[in-house]
């Protein structure tokens, strides 16, 4: 029996505001996801993270756990989990994006403020980055 792939979409609060501590996760991501077949792309707002994670179903549950439990998130909030046929970013293990180029229709994400995000826009977010195609990393 094959393991199909899922979508995982999340926001979580930032616990360290520090560009090591987001440095020290991409770089994490970008070492353990390949091995997880694992792919995605994290955007880090002023005060919370938005991040998908795309790949076989016991890959995304098992690291989603362990992001739940990661100190530097709090505040976790599953905004979407579903089952897909193709990736957003199926060559990136973990994307960094360049959150403050691009421009936003509603102030509070522009301020990088994510708690008002209903499935459909965090979809309809990470479809224009992976069509952008580009990386900071």
């Amino acid at each position: 029996m094959t393991d199909g792939i899922k979508r995982v979409i999340y926001i979580s609060d930032h616990k360290d505001y520090s560009n090591q501590n987001l440095k020290d996760i991409i770089e994490a991501s970008q070492k353990n996801n390949p091995h997880k077949n694992v792919t995605g792309c994290l955007i880090s707002g002023n005060s919370a993270y938005l991040q998908i994670l795309e790949g076989p179903i016991s890959s995304v549950d098992e690291l989603y756990s362990k992001i739940k439990k990661d100190k530097r998130h709090s505040n976790i909030k599953m905004l979407v989990e579903e089952p897909i046929n193709s990736r957003l970013f199926s060559s990136w293990s973990m994307r960094l994006d360049p959150f403050n180029n691009l421009m936003w229709s509603e102030e509070s994400l522009n301020k990088g403020d994510f708690s008002n995000l209903n499935s459909t826009k965090a979809i309809n977010i990470f479809t224009r980055i992976s069509e952008d195609g580009t990386s900071i990393f």
